[in-house]
């Protein structure tokens, strides 16, 4: 077990963390070298923000560079001769836990089917989405018991021995800004996090599991995806907004009868700015967010340098491709900084922007120790088609990871998963989805039991209701009691395998991969745990390995 000291940590680091994250926030000026907000028009391939620099204010205390680093044009020289990262990560991703995602533990917001009905006009204070809205309309008591029934739950020691016995060895684990520094409807509502993320690290230190600490969730959002904390923008409207044959009217059905939303189509992202939707770019940045989002990753880094589990930390997640790539380049060679200074044997991971391909990232912080690509390869958004066309693109993403690993930087392919179609319920977002999505007939499971207890509101869904709102601009949701799952091939298993080990093959181009998620209440392709019992793989990861 867990030695008594380290069962008071979590007490103890999390009142350290708020006092350097306190710290860090009074009396210091946000986006420095630069104003706190910068007007103008920034385009996804500016290259701007050359004068931004984290004021990092703890410089006394901070360990020596091991090497030479050009603030310049961000590279480094002089590095030590056995730094180069050698370890190829086998993974998992403990994704809808400490961020949550509908699609992946529908249970908890089941208890919103019906909002519609029940409030009428006041729907959208009433349902949860995400995280932020999860805790806006339950409130900060009972979402906090409802989180904290969910943390309790969702992951347990038997889950990481289970893991560790499939010899896998790092676990990617999402986590919220919020949780070192509470803000709007967090605040209450997601009191406990931090111990429940240290009883994760014990249990990973415990069977010799290393942790990536992925900021998944940032203020404003980096993506506009539920996944980011917060789906931006999301447009209410009730039926008397709408015209009678408009095509959302029609979508929606018999249920268009109360309160709708759309997302898609308004969909934002502004962690690091004012996004215009007309000219799809921004017409601000804020610095002052980077500031913030710099503080919590030096929280981290000071609270946890010394926990020989975690190996590494992702300052963002998946930041959308209309993100400024000038800025977002400065914020992780700023970010490397502080991680350096604190953690020097740190791996730094730095999420593509999904601009892989694009060449934007060649001479990008050449010669520095400790840094790793993070490119996330999906099939599940690709056309219907037949296996053999799966198999020819799985093969050919080695290629891209060998040509960056040769002459950029080193690739870890941070999220993939088994899934052929879009088919999981909520993939897209609580009861919406995609525009022409899902592209194939989908399969049908009943809805699972709650994993936290019957006591958990509205789960499962009851099996006399039929398809309830309020409804998105797509369709996917619970009907009859049963639950659309992703669409299983004639020959299911041998598919399968075979796409794993060709997944896996490419993968093994670049320095290793997450499997996205651990688990998933409804969905084995996107479940490493049940595709390794349904068979479709040996030991160690799905497909062989």
């Amino acid at each position: 077990g867990i030695p008594r000291m380290e069962q008071m940590m979590p007490r103890m680091r999390l009142a350290a963390v708020a006092a350097v994250v306190a710290a860090a926030c009074a009396g210091r000026a946000a986006g420095a070298g630069l104003p706190d907000v910068q007007s103008g028009k920034f385009v996804p391939e500016y290259t701007g923000g050359d004068e931004y620099y984290y004021d990092d204010p703890d410089m006394a205390d901070a360990l020596p560079f091991l090497f030479s680093r050009h603030d310049e044009n961000m590279t480094c020289s002089n590095a030590p001769k056995d730094a180069p990262f050698q370890k190829q990560i086998r993974g998992v991703n403990i994704g809808g836990w400490l961020v949550l995602e509908p699609w992946i533990t529908p249970s908890l917001f089941y208890q919103f089917l019906g909002a519609d009905e029940r409030w009428g006009d006041e729907t959208a204070k009433k349902v949860g989405m995400d995280m932020w809205t999860f805790c806006e309309a339950l409130g900060p008591e009972e979402g906090n018991r409802q989180l904290r029934r969910h943390w309790k739950s969702w992951v347990g020691e038997e889950d990481i021995r289970t893991l560790f016995s499939l010899n896998l060895d790092t676990l990617r684990i999402p986590v919220g800004d919020w949780m070192w520094r509470p803000y709007g409807p967090y605040v209450g509502c997601t009191d406990g996090a931090i111990e429940q993320f240290d009883r994760l690290l014990g249990l990973a230190a415990k069977y010799g599991m290393k942790v990536l600490i992925d900021l998944h969730a940032l203020e404003g959002s980096q993506n506009g995806l539920d996944n980011s904390g917060l789906g931006l923008e999301t447009i209410w409207r009730t039926k008397a907004d709408l015209p009678a044959d408009s095509e959302e009217t029609w979508q929606a059905g018999e249920a268009a009868t109360g309160t709708t939303f759309s997302h898609w189509a308004s969909r934002k992202a502004e962690w690091m700015g004012k996004f215009d939707l007309d000219s799809k770019a921004y017409s601000a940045l804020y610095w002052h967010r980077l500031d913030a989002t710099l503080d919590v990753v030096r929280a981290i880094a000071q609270a946890y340098s010394t926990n020989a589990a975690v190996m590494g930390v992702q300052p963002v997640n998946e930041p959308w491709q209309f993100t400024p790539i000038g800025p977002l380049k400065r914020f992780y060679w700023e970010g490397y900084k502080v991680i350096k200074r604190r953690a020097p044997g740190w791996k730094w991971f730095m999420h593509d922007s999904f601009r892989l391909h694009s060449g934007l990232w060649r001479h990008f912080m050449r010669g520095c120790p400790g840094i790793m690509l993070d490119t996330h390869i999906y099939q599940a958004w690709n056309r219907p088609s037949e296996p053999e066309v799966f198999y020819t693109n799985a093969c050919a993403q080695k290629h891209t990871i060998a040509e960056y690993e040769d002459q950029i930087m080193p690739v870890v392919v941070g999220e993939w998963s088994l899934a052929t179609d879009n088919c999981a319920m909520w993939l897209n977002g609580f009861n919406d989805n995609l525009p022409g999505y899902p592209m194939v007939q989908c399969d049908l499971v009943p809805c699972a039991e709650p994993y936290m207890g019957r006591e958990q509101p509205g789960a499962p869904p009851p099996r006399w209701f039929n398809q309830r709102g309020p409804f998105g601009t797509g369709v996917s949701t619970p009907a009859f009691g049963m639950c659309p799952i992703d669409k299983s091939w004639p020959n299911d298993t041998d598919v399968m395998t075979n796409l794993g080990h060709k997944k896996l093959n490419a993968w093994s181009y670049g320095h290793g991969w997450f499997f996205w998620n651990f688990k998933s209440e409804l969905e084995p392709k996107w479940d490493y745990l049940k595709s390794v019992a349904n068979g479709w793989g040996a030991r160690g990861a799905p497909g062989g390995g």
